[in-house]
């Protein structure tokens, strides 16, 4: 447990029965200094990216993961762009079901719903008994569901490891996975498998997260949408947009517009 205050918010608390929802609005350029809370926080943002850091361990996160912070641990937290926030307080009895390390949880479609009938009924404490019924089920469906620790990890396998590295080099690198499996002198089945054991998903995955994270910080600059998209490998603007919609819930325009960046630009 860490010795750092909390924060003042949560002295006034009650404890949460069996969860605790506390919703906000938070400007872009938000930074969170670090502290830490009584319980467990699961943390879901309405678009973008979230990034939180306890101690060395980053988490950046787009809006289809939760990201989970057991009680106790010092963390600080930024958003790029403007989103609704909501933190989500866990019991203690609930929290030891979930990872006892910050991590990404991914948000099924049935995670979603039930977190959107509390989130649209701003369910603060419950005092609902099949509010707590639901909130129960929604805390073993997160036990079920996928759990990481970076939204785009790295592997030190021999052959998956100079393949990545080069692609964060050069996200545009065209190549395919065949393509990469004969200079690596394997195969491209060998491969697939290795990415998805090592990695939690398949090459064009990581590859697309990793072109959307380089593509977030031009984002911020004044780059067109257009010319990020080209940078990035891909042959139309429009391809670009779909990869960017996918993955965050909005458009490249729209996020640069909660930047408070050039809101004029044409995507198209």
């Amino acid at each position: 447990m860490s010795s750092h205050p909390y924060l003042a918010l949560d002295s006034a608390l009650a404890p949460p029965n069996p969860l605790y929802f506390r919703y906000s609005q938070i400007q872009a350029g938000n930074a969170c200094l670090a502290h830490s809370h009584p319980w467990g926080q699961l943390s879901l943002i309405s678009l973008g990216v979230m990034e939180i850091v306890v101690g060395e361990h980053r988490l950046v996160a787009p809006a289809d993961y939760l990201i989970w912070v057991p009680a106790g641990m010092l963390h600080s937290a930024y958003n790029q762009q403007a989103l609704d926030y909501t933190s989500i307080y866990v019991s203690e009895a609930l929290a030891r079901r979930l990872p006892p390390e910050p991590r990404l949880l991914e948000l099924t479609p049935l995670l979603k719903a039930l977190l959107a009938d509390f989130c649209d009924r701003r369910v603060g404490h419950m005092t609902d008994d099949w509010d707590v019924h639901q909130a129960e089920l929604l805390i073993e469906k997160l036990t079920r569901t996928r759990c990481q620790d970076s939204y785009l990890p790295m592997s030190q396998d021999k052959l998956l490891a100079p393949m990545l590295a080069a692609l964060r080099s050069d996200p545009a690198d065209p190549r395919t996975l065949a393509q990469w499996a004969q200079q690596l002198h394997s195969t491209e089945r060998t491969l697939a498998r290795r990415c998805v054991r090592e990695l939690g998903m398949n090459f064009g995955q990581w590859r697309a997260r990793l072109r959307l994270l380089r593509a977030l910080a031009w984002l911020k600059g004044e780059l067109p949408v257009q010319e990020i998209g080209w940078r990035l490998g891909y042959g139309s603007t429009s391809a670009f947009i779909a990869m960017f919609n996918r993955e965050l819930g909005c458009s490249p325009q729209r996020y640069r517009q909660q930047l408070g960046g050039m809101g004029s630009e044409r995507e198209s």
